[in-house]
């Protein structure tokens, strides 16, 4: 009977095209202090192992146990071990680390999907232990998810429009040998019984699988949106840029990335002109000031978005993490979003387009948001003056900052900013707040007609308020048999013309008025988008 092969946990990256014929040695970071070691002649294949040369130091603690004994210990130590074996199989290159080993590659070098995309072509979609995801919210969240047994992706909570897979963790499908399968990004983990001579079968069994199109079954939206983090393309897409900024392109959006309380902010500022403060961010304002002879991504990061509340205290923002830009790339788009580079499929971005044509402008007659000078400064109206003044002027009803409780939020919510007789709920931000705002706005919207479609005791609530504000309005919210095609949703952004408004909204900002429009519409609520623009108040 043949002796039990042993089994191995292996790590593996497989190199790009490009650098697949390059010397082993440049596929290494070039600051990485390695021995090269030949393979012994019995293994007929081409690779060659690389071992980090051995360093030794002692813990950071150690000073404090040394001065507890009143002497050096001198077992304590730490000395880690990597080794990296790169392999050519096929006219490719993969690299199996261990230990520390990625750490010694240059991952420029090697496929950014390869990790992920294996391991999705490899295991069970029913068997999934965690997930690994990144999501597009104004502020970019982190999140890892575990279940105490194998499930489907549902199970998981992910939403296919603003979540970023970035690793799995499953068990293998049938007819994949492989052991508790793992990937993210460039790397895939995975156990197997195995022989060394046996490791150019297994590259060569990887890269089929990573060429496999399996994964579209249940995760096809994975290449809808996927973080870029191999660093030369984020160098060239920082060049990019840089052009951008020197050339003052029209679609460089500079944005606030949170959501902020406007009735509460001043105005705004850069680092090179902190005192000129302006109601909204000036994108114009900062571009102005710059010297194109020396602006760098360094300057950028340094540089800051000011934010000066009431009580003048700024607080400051790298503008790299305000800045919002698209690049046309091939079958793809590049987007810079709150200090990270997105790809995504134009195939994705159509089929968003498409879903926002059908987004109609509102008819109704809303008037301009006022701006004015005052003492050397740009004023602009705050969202609670102008639905005062909109309610008076318009006939509307005022429920900006009427509270309404609800057991099914966290908090009260308000039903609207404007509530019609003709049952229209207007929801009102601020345009030049960014991306921030808009998402707050898309949202807000969509969970006061969600609860007050489904929530009996939100509408008693509801007719409550409206009846405080004017007994007439009671029964725009009847307490039973709501029907929500009698209700319009309409989203009001300050500071923006009507015509053009949906195509200059940011991409994630029509991601989440996309999925926004499609959940209430499937609800029978009519959702449409509408715009004020700014005009001089009359002083006298």
């Amino acid at each position: 009977m043949p002796d039990k092969k042993p089994y191995r946990r292996l790590n593996v990256l497989l190199a790009k095209d490009e650098f697949s014929g390059k010397e082993y040695r440049d596929l290494l970071s070039p600051d990485a202090k390695v021995s090269e070691l030949e393979l012994e002649d019995e293994h007929d294949f081409d690779g060659i192992l690389y071992v980090r040369n051995p360093e030794e130091k002692r813990p950071r603690w150690a000073q404090l146990v040394d001065t507890l004994v009143g002497r050096t210990v001198d077992q304590l130590s730490n000395k880690s071990s990597s080794a990296v074996f790169l392999i050519r199989v096929k006219g490719k290159v993969l690299a199996f680390t261990f230990g520390y080993g990625r750490f010694l590659l240059n991952l420029g070098c090697f496929q950014q999907d390869f990790g992920l995309k294996t391991a999705l072509n490899t295991l069970d979609h029913q068997s999934l232990r965690s997930v690994d995801l990144h999501t597009l919210e104004d502020q970019p969240i982190q999140k890892k998810s575990q279940s105490a047994r194998g499930s489907e992706a549902s199970v998981f909570g992910i939403d296919i429009f603003r979540d970023v897979l970035r690793a799995v963790t499953g068990s293998p499908r049938p007819g994949v040998d492989y052991k508790s399968i793992s990937g993210g990004d460039a790397i895939y983990s995975f156990g197997l019984e195995m022989l060394v001579e046996d490791m150019p079968k297994v590259a060569s069994q990887l890269m089929t699988y990573y060429q496999l199109s399996l994964y579209k079954d249940s995760f096809g939206w994975v290449d809808n949106i996927r973080r870029i983090k191999d660093s030369d393309t984020i160098a060239a897409l920082d060049k990019n840029l840089l052009d951008a900024i020197k050339s003052k392109d029209p679609g460089l959006i500079i944005t606030i990335p949170e959501v902020i309380e406007w009735d509460k902010v001043l105005g705004f500022s850069f680092t090179r002109s902190k005192n000129d403060l302006t109601p909204t961010i000036d994108t114009e304002q900062y571009l102005k000031n710059v010297d194109a002879g020396s602006v760098s991504i360094e300057s950028i990061r340094r540089d800051r978005l000011f934010v000066t509340d009431v009580h003048d205290n700024a607080f400051g923002h790298s503008v790299y993490s305000c800045l919002y830009l698209e690049l046309d790339s091939g079958d793809t788009k590049k987007v810079l979003f709150g200090g990270n580079w997105y790809e995504i499929d134009k195939s994705f971005m159509s089929g968003v387009d498409s879903t926002l044509a059908s987004v109609a402008l509102s008819d109704l007659d809303f008037p301009g948001v006022h701006v004015w000078e005052e003492d050397g400064n740009t004023k602009i109206e705050t969202e609670g003056d102008y639905n005062e003044r909109t309610a008076a002027t318009q006939g509307f009803y005022l429920l900006d900052k009427r509270l309404v409780k609800c057991t099914k939020t966290t908090s009260p919510i308000e039903l609207c900013d404007l509530l019609t007789q003709d049952k229209q709920l207007v929801h009102v931000k601020h345009r030049k707040g960014g991306s921030a705002g808009l998402s707050h706005l898309f949202a807000q919207g969509s969970v006061s007609a969600e609860v007050m479609l489904g929530d009996k005791g939100f509408r008693k609530q509801a007719r409550t308020v409206l009846r405080r504000v004017d007994p007439r309005a009671r029964d725009l919210v009847p307490l039973d048999s709501l029907k929500s095609s009698e209700y319009e949703i309409i989203f009001l952004i300050l500071g923006a013309e009507g015509q053009g408004l949906k195509e200059g909204l940011p991409f994630f900002s029509k991601v989440n008025l996309t999925r926004v429009y499609e959940n209430l519409s499937q609800r029978g609520f009519s959702v449409k988008i509408a715009g004020a623009e700014k005009v001089a108040r009359d002083l006298a």
